[in-house]
């Protein structure tokens, strides 16, 4: 008589085996389903090089980060989004009673035009708590603390890098020094793309925020380079800005916006890729 055990693992098997059947018979399905247990990752070993006139220590790239190397507004909208959702639990309240995505965003944003100076970070778990106290549930130090974690992990779980991000960086590296200059707090570590990086430099951190002459002083102070280019989509942080402070500048323009009559990059380009190209007629 068969033992309880394999009387379970029978229908288990006849399962496996009707799927396996399935997927020979569509081999569309065996490559999304091996796709779907395909590990999130980047190769970050160095790329074939290509022009090798520029020593990397005498031209420095300033790279932004938001919405240049990764989309940082799509990660933010989804992470609000599901912190609606779990505000509404943590406070045991309806969905309806949480303000919007929009919402959100203009109270975070009002409230960090009253914070100037103030760190990101605190400014987004200050907005949290203002939120709570709105909806007539004022929350605890940890259930703020839960909502503010819950939010950055939520963040860095949807914020990924551009498709032509990785490469682009990985082959700029061996010819440049290429650095990340942004008003923001996202950390390329928690990306997987720390090691693209010589340098990280954080608003926060200098004590100054782009287009402030402050933060490019900065950068200089700690690269020595004959050269520097900002590389970036914001007209005012990252060409007016450094255009004015001496830097050459080329413009991300993913969205095909108009340039402003008054600005002057001296390139303009709708992704990363054939950048090594651009680079080497702006400062070849």
């Amino acid at each position: 008589m068969p033992s309880t055990s394999n009387r379970a693992e029978a229908p288990l098997a006849r399962v496996g085996n009707a799927i396996r059947a399935l997927l020979r018979c569509h081999p569309r399905l065996s490559l999304f389903a091996r796709h779907l247990h395909r590990p999130r990752s980047f190769d970050l070993s160095p790329a074939t090089r290509t022009i090798q006139s520029v020593q990397s220590d005498q031209v420095t790239l300033v790279f932004d980060g938001d919405q240049t190397i990764w989309d940082f507004r799509w990660a933010l909208v989804r992470a609000l989004e599901a912190t609606r959702v779990e505000i509404a639990r943590v406070a045991g309240v309806g969905l309806e009673a949480i303000p919007s995505v929009g919402e959100m965003s203009t109270a975070r944003d009002e409230l960090a035009s009253e914070s100037t100076g103030t760190r990101l970070e605190i400014v987004r778990r200050a907005a949290f708590a203002q939120l709570l106290v709105e909806i007539g549930t004022p929350g605890t130090d940890a259930t703020i603390d839960h909502i503010n974690t819950f939010f950055i992990g939520r963040r860095y779980e949807m914020c990924r890098p551009y498709r032509d991000a990785v490469h682009a960086l990985q082959s700029l590296g061996g010819l440049y020094r290429v650095v990340l200059l942004t008003n923001g707090n996202t950390q390329p570590d928690k990306l997987g793309l720390g090691s693209l990086f010589a340098h990280t430099f954080y608003a926060d951190d200098i004590g100054a925020a782009k287009p402030s002459p402050a933060a490019y002083a900065h950068v200089v102070s700690n690269c020595a380079s004959d050269t520097f280019v900002s590389i970036g989509d914001s007209i005012a942080n990252d060409i007016d800005g450094p255009h004015d402070f001496g830097w050459k500048t080329v413009w991300v323009n993913r969205d095909s916006r108009d340039l402003p009559r008054h600005s002057r990059p001296d390139a303009v380009v709708t992704s990363l890729s054939g950048l090594e190209d651009t680079l080497a007629r702006i400062v070849g």
